[in-house]
């Protein structure tokens, strides 16, 4: 029973697809006109507005950034051991397209060129703000994943310009990065200028302590160091100083269960050891009156730090050799030149979306028109009715 339900129903689904196929036809032929006057309008009004558009001309710069590598003097001298690797792993926390993406979207370079190009009397901008946000739109940077190339495109009306706008990132990230310290050699040579620098004031005041001291006494202070054995133990003083700053440094990367902070830890324990039996064998210990004894312990502390800063000294300098191995900084691929054609409006692509855009308004507008007409030959009844239902009762 209930195939032959089926079987009677299927002929009028069947016939009533034909007759919304035909209908369709039908609006359609009726219609014609208006079928095709529609996208044509659409299409001649996307066509005069893309012709009288600005033309935007897109520069592009690709550069590559430095890739951060192991330092050669971390693997050659064993004071410094596992450094370079933990540091270049601290620093790698971002990968290195990443960081200097983010580096030319600060504000702080965005604002120098703001200022080297006078962006915001060029944009019309009235805040710093509103220009760096004009900015974000004009200048679009972005990094590849696979080679770690980073492209600059820079759009502008003036070819000329756009190119000079791409180059000036590369121009001012170069700027920024010489002021920072990225990569692992760069943050081993900051680090020990900010040490070398603090030794160099402890010592000046050292020398200082010492000639007063030596004045007071009144006497050749070398004498009673020969005689007491004094410059051994500020010596040893000196060289336990520099293991301390050695660890100091190698514990801002690096964990107690590192192989190389263990060794100098140990090595740091012999030597305090070592001072330790020397000073009670009387190495260190000087008679004579308090001046004499005064200018003895100045004296130590001098040769503690000179013994640091001859140490950091050796330290700053093989950092400056790995970073001078790591070449510059930022290369560029290609540099920016001013485009020949304009990249913007894409005038075939508004053409072609304004005229599909026309031919379903004509659709739509078609099928309008046919069913106002049908209702208005059908003796008004449905408009009637439309009439009423969009109508608002008053009461």
């Amino acid at each position: 029973m209930s195939e032959m339900n089926q079987t009677t129903a299927n002929p009028v689904e069947s016939e009533d697809d034909e007759i919304s196929l035909i209908d369709l036809a039908i609006a359609l032929g009726e219609e014609k006109k208006t079928l095709f006057a529609v996208p044509a309008i659409t299409t001649t009004l996307a066509l005069v507005a893309s012709l009288l558009m600005t033309h935007i001309f897109t520069a592009k710069t690709v550069m590559m950034p430095p890739q951060q590598q192991q330092s050669g003097a971390a693997s050659a001298l064993a004071s410094l051991g596992g450094l370079a690797g933990l540091a270049g792993a601290a620093a790698g926390i971002k990968s290195p397209d990443e960081m200097y993406v983010a580096f030319m979207q600060s504000e702080g370079l965005q604002n120098a060129v703001i200022k080297r190009l006078n962006l915001q009397e060029r944009y019309e901008a009235k805040t710093l703000t509103d220009t760096r946000t004009e900015l974000k739109e004009k200048v679009k940077i972005s990094p590849d994943k696979k080679s770690g190339l980073i492209t600059i495109e820079a759009d502008d009306k003036d070819p000329a310009f756009a190119a000079q706008l791409a180059n000036i990132h590369v121009e001012e990230l170069r700027n920024l990065l010489g002021r920072l310290a990225v990569t692992d050699a760069q943050q081993r040579r900051v680090f020990y200028e900010q040490q070398i620098k603090k030794v160099q004031e402890e010592l000046a005041a050292a020398e200082q302590s010492f000639r007063q001291a030596k004045e007071k006494s009144g006497m050749q202070v070398t004498a009673v160091l020969a005689e007491s054995g004094v410059r051994a133990s500020a010596e040893l003083r000196g060289q336990i100083a520099a293991r301390e700053v050695q660890l100091q440094a190698m514990s801002r990367f690096a964990t107690a269960q590192n192989p190389d902070m263990q060794r100098i830890s140990s090595e740091l324990s012999a030597m305090r050891g070592q001072l330790s039996k020397l000073e009670q064998g009387g190495g260190g210990d000087v008679q004579g009156s308090p001046n004499q004894q005064q200018a003895v312990k100045s004296y130590r502390d001098v040769k503690v730090q000179e013994a640091m800063l001859e140490v950091l000294i050796k330290q700053y300098e093989l950092a400056r050799v790995d970073e001078a191995k790591e070449g510059p900084l930022l290369q560029e691929v290609d540099v920016a030149m001013a485009p020949e054609r304009k990249s913007k409006p894409k005038r075939a692509i508004i053409v072609l979306v304004a005229a599909f855009a026309g031919l379903f308004l004509g659709v739509l507008i078609a099928f309008v028109r046919r069913a106002l007409r049908r209702a208005t030959q059908s003796g008004g009844t449905q408009l009637l009715l439309l009439k009423q239902a969009w109508s608002v009762r008053r009461n």
